[in-house]
């Protein structure tokens, strides 16, 4: 044999080597890639990075107990501002760049009604935590799912507390002007109505709004006994000052998105009493075992203790792996979305889930009360 000879059969020698070699070995599987989009700056940043830390907890868990299928579980994170236009912006770098399998976000509820399309035209499954408003589910997009009790539960929840438990007669209303605030401010004026009970006052302020003082001294003058605030902490913490500032001193209600050691931060004392609904709350004594458990795991996570955003971004992570494993190995986006969808009593750490036929997860409701010196306390249902 020549050299050239021997050259080609060592060669040959080389590639069948390195052929077995292959056909030997298993192939290494892609990861699972999870899409989140959340604020991550701007004035609801503190929601999205405990968003952003529940999700990142059940995928360390789902990946210590040996992935989804065998494959680990990654997620990319994408900051949206509570902007609609950059959360758009974002689920499309998600969806078509890093061609995500699912979406979790996002917080703002205007933000989710337009990224939402994005996931609709895709294809792609997506369960928001945090956004409430009732709109977000009842638009005929089968592809979306929600974790937090909507807006019309929360506002019903805090309505009928206000007019049956403190016998508020003469109720005002706040609201900041996008989908959001206008949302659960249609909820609850339509629920004193029904309750027999009629606003004295309703003003409206945009959502980066820093003076509300306007709008406080009219409700003030109309006598009000109780104020409604639709708005995020950042927001009812201003309120709050301002109210006190002009001697408005009534009795501040709201929704989920109040619950934040911001809020009593940037209000001071002028915050201590306010009373807003939730989904969750980190007490370990009268916790059920699984929310325990995510307390003890968050606080060893992160050094804190989760709210109740981190806790439903949380169970939103593992209803969204339970759904892919029931879809099967090839993750095919419509098995998973009709796994979500046929989710019923799921023990997760909000509680016990089951999706409702537009996408929602109903549960039942906590009103809690910000304590004197700060920290939270439930007040409903009495324990």
């Amino acid at each position: 044999m020549g050299k050239v000879g021997k050259l080609v059969a060592a060669a040959l020698v080389l590639v069948f080597i390195a052929s077995f070699a292959a056909g030997c070995s298993s192939p290494k599987k892609d990861p699972i890639k999870i899409g989140i989009v959340a604020p991550l700056s701007g004035g609801a940043a503190m929601v999205g990075d405990t968003q952003v830390k529940g999700v990142a907890l059940a995928i360390k868990q789902i990946n210590a107990a040996g992935g989804i299928h065998g494959r680990e579980v990654i997620y990319i994170a994408e900051d949206d501002e509570q902007i609609p236009a950059k959360s758009v912006s974002a689920v499309n770098k998600l969806v078509y760049n890093d061609k995500v399998d699912a979406v979790i976000g996002t917080v703002n509820s205007s933000a989710t009604l337009a990224n939402m399309e994005v996931t609709r035209k895709a294809g792609v499954p997506q369960i928001t935590p945090i956004s409430s408003n009732p709109k977000i589910t009842k638009l005929g997009n089968e592809w979306i799912f929600r974790l937090q009790a909507s807006d019309e539960h929360q506002a019903r929840a805090i309505v009928d507390y206000a007019v049956n438990e403190l016998k508020i007669k003469k109720p005002a209303v706040i609201y900041q002007s996008d989908d959001y605030g206008t949302g659960g401010k249609d909820v609850i004026v339509d629920r004193l109505k029904e309750l027999n009970v009629n606003p004295v006052a309703v003003e409206a302020f945009a959502p980066d709004a820093q003076d509300m003082t306007g709008q406080l001294l009219k409700i003030k003058n109309a006598g009000a006994d109780g104020l409604f605030m639709w708005t995020m902490y950042a927001q009812a913490a201003l309120i709050a000052r301002q109210a006190r500032q002009i001697g408005l001193d009534v009795q501040l209600m709201g929704g989920g998105g109040l619950t934040n050691p911001k809020l009593v931060e940037l209000a001071g004392d002028a915050a201590y009493g306010l009373l807003n609904t939730q989904t969750f709350f980190p007490d370990k004594e009268g916790a059920s075992p699984e929310a325990a458990a995510f307390i003890d795991a968050y606080e060893k996570e992160y050094g804190m203790l989760p709210d109740s955003n981190a806790a439903m971004s949380y169970d939103s992570m593992m209803i969204l792996a339970k759904a892919m494993e029931a879809a099967g190995p090839s993750l095919d986006k419509k098995k998973v979305r009709d796994a979500i969808a046929a989710t019923r009593d799921y023990r997760g750490v909000t509680g016990v889930i089951t999706i409702d036929e537009y996408g929602d997860a109903n549960r039942d409701i906590l009103i809690i009360r910000v304590k004197v010196g700060g920290g939270y306390e439930v007040v409903w249902p009495k324990r």
